[in-house]
């Protein structure tokens, strides 16, 4: 595929931002006692409670990676399990509220200087910079099917 002016302009600070958010995350999970995919699963989790399945679907993970992950989480404290009050199998996964306070203040700082930067753009650009980011995300979500589907037949295919 030949790469247009606006491509070879983008990959380069798309590489940097992607590369230090994983770092930021990194940052946030080494004082927390976590790496950054329990954190990016933490936050996930903030947002919803979720069963192991899926969350294991929401990140990419394998069931056994995802239980470790969980235990993890619920040997630090950050997470617990519940069980269902109507079907004692369904167990689903909770942030805890305290603990996601410690996880919000190192994520503070951070804030702070987006509402910064976002304060310089209109209101037309802001929509411009979310569309941006939403069609983005999208196109990103269908690379990561097309990908876990080519492998999933690669596997069943192989002897």
């Amino acid at each position: 595929m030949k790469s247009s002016a606006r491509m070879r302009a983008y990959v380069p600070v798309i590489r940097r931002f992607v590369g230090r958010v994983l770092l930021f995350h990194s940052a946030v999970g080494a004082q927390l006692g976590l790496n950054a995919t329990d954190v990016n699963c933490l936050r996930l989790l903030a947002d919803e409670a979720m069963s192991a399945g899926e969350l294991s679907e929401r990140i990419g993970l394998t069931g056994a990676a995802t239980t470790a992950l969980i235990d993890r989480l619920e040997a630090t404290g950050f997470a617990r399990r519940e069980r269902s009050k109507e079907d004692r199998r369904r167990v689903t996964i909770h942030a805890d509220e305290e603990k996601l306070q410690e996880v919000d203040a190192l994520y503070g700082s951070q804030g702070d200087r987006m509402t910064k930067l976002l304060a310089k753009y209109s209101a037309e650009e802001f929509a411009v910079i979310l569309d941006f980011l939403e069609q983005t995300s999208a196109a990103l979500g269908a690379e990561v099917q097309a990908l876990n589907k080519a492998a999933k037949e690669a596997s069943s295919c192989a002897p």
